[in-house]
């Protein structure tokens, strides 16, 4: 789970709960209902596969709760209290870190929880009030769940709970049988090799059915965006912005759903479910930006938002739809054009595209398995493409420490891909998919192929939040 301080000032700058981030108010670690609320949440937050416990926020109102803070934050929340806090009620220990950011002016600890659960973790002793009521109880597995409104929560694990615990942890034992073969097998192309044995053998014509739909979803997206945009009225500035380079990506879910209506269950379902790998996370949440023109709102049976933040250091322009039916489409500038480091249409940097592809290949099936489809029958389409090519050059120009032997400039100025990714498939094996979906965007940069083994290293860096 990624620790780092901007990673923290991101969170708290734009703080919205979810099954990975839970917030609450100030609490007090001497005090039984305060110790038992960080307990359950970090152990809650392990099972769910790592997360972020932020303290000193109402849950509600997501507003800082001002007055109620402790007289030295830092020595309240000290790395090595929490730790041993949580390792005395842990079944079975886990390193935690303790950040602090700031909002307002004031600070705030910002519980880190780690990822790589590989069986349950459980409380292993009782916890009482004064008034001997059970606080925390022997044996009790906590987890961070939906409830029927899409309201993410710390409760007791129930029975519809345990397949996906399960599953979270089969899918970290096999990582590491993944990184077991990658050294038996060291010097040959493992994600090539995975990629074959792993593929489905799936009718030609349902496959090119669900590609047709996902660049459709390419073409009605942008249409819809076009749209937005005219009814923003945007600056000088902000169409600058959004006539340079761009990156989409569609996502289609078969089989539709044809009875969900996009009401604010649907909304909180997704917004909840979103694993928020990034900062600026792919399909985020904008009901709570202070710019009320970025609000989501009901479209032609969809929710829609326009997304436009220029100011700071990060600029953003997104455009996202969500169809109850089972269609996702994003649109958002490069960043690579509205940097202060580089001149906007010379580069594009192929970590980030591998990031993002990445994120967008993991928070589609999180929307998906929330949203009640069944791993054994769904199948996602993923369409990406990327435009205002012509021209630039591949360069890691926001990751300097990178080195790629890319010498080509671009001729075509848009390509377009599509993958197709079984709802069933694990964190810890996208990386063939996202090598498919990068190929032929990389090769127009004088036929550059980026190394597989590179492209397994990063997605395995964001699927671990280690960024």
């Amino acid at each position: 789970m990624n620790a780092d301080q901007s990673r923290i000032d991101e969170l708290l700058a734009r703080l919205s709960e979810s099954l990975t981030v839970e917030v609450k108010r100030w609490v007090s670690t001497d005090e039984p209902q305060g110790l038992s609320k960080i307990v359950r949440g970090a152990l809650a937050l392990r099972n769910r596969n790592g997360g972020y416990f932020v303290i000193g926020f109402d849950d509600k109102t997501l507003q800082p709760d001002i007055g109620n803070e402790p007289a030295d934050v830092r020595a309240a929340f000290h790395t090595d209290k929490i730790q041993g806090l949580i390792s005395r009620y842990a079944s079975e220990l886990f390193e935690v870190a303790v950040v602090f950011g700031k909002h307002g002016g004031r600070e705030y600890p910002v519980i880190v929880v780690p990822d790589g659960v590989r069986s349950p973790v459980a409380a292993k002793r009782d916890l009482f009030d004064d008034k001997q009521n059970a606080l925390i109880g022997h044996g009790e597995v906590y987890f961070r769940t939906l409830s029927a409104n899409g309201t993410p929560s710390t409760t007791l694990a129930r029975p519809q709970d345990w397949p996906d615990i399960v599953e979270i942890c089969f899918n970290n034992r096999e990582a590491d049988f993944g990184r077991f073969l990658r050294r038996q097998l060291a010097g040959h192309d493992v994600v090539s090799l995975v990629s074959a044995l792993s593929d489905l053998p799936l009718g030609q014509g349902s496959a090119q059915n669900l590609k047709d739909l996902a660049i459709a979803l390419l073409q009605s997206g942008q249409q819809r965006f076009d749209l937005a945009l005219t009814e923003r009225k945007p600056t000088k500035d902000e169409l600058a912005t959004v006539q340079r380079g761009s990156w989409e990506v569609a996502l289609v879910i078969d089989p539709a759903q044809s009875e969900r209506l996009p009401d604010e269950v649907f909304f909180r379902t997704l917004a909840s479910s979103n694993p928020q790998y990034t900062g600026w996370p792919v399909w985020l949440d904008s009901r709570l930006f202070s710019d009320q023109r970025s609000a989501p709102v009901v479209r032609d049976k969809g929710w829609e938002a326009l997304i436009i933040s220029l100011e700071g250091w990060s600029k953003h322009v997104d455009f996202l739809r969500f169809d109850p039916r089972g269609e996702f489409y994003l649109w958002r500038n490069l960043p690579d054009d509205v940097s202060d480091q580089i001149p906007p249409g010379k580069m594009l940097d192929p970590i980030v595209v591998i990031l993002r592809v990445t994120e967008a290949l993991l928070v589609g099936p999180a929307f998906a398995r929330a949203l009640g489809w069944k791993s054994e029958e769904a199948r996602l389409g993923f369409a990406f493409r990327w435009t205002k090519l012509k021209g630039r050059q591949l360069e890691p120009w926001a990751n300097p420490g990178v080195t790629i032997n890319a010498y080509g400039t671009a001729q075509d100025d848009t390509v377009t891909t599509f993958v197709e990714l079984p709802l069933d498939t694990p964190g810890s094996a996208v990386a063939p998919h996202v090598d498919e979906a990068t190929r032929e965007l990389f090769v127009l940069f004088g036929g550059y192929q980026f190394p597989s083994a590179a492209i397994e290293n990063w997605v395995r860096r964001l699927v671990e939040r280690r960024l």
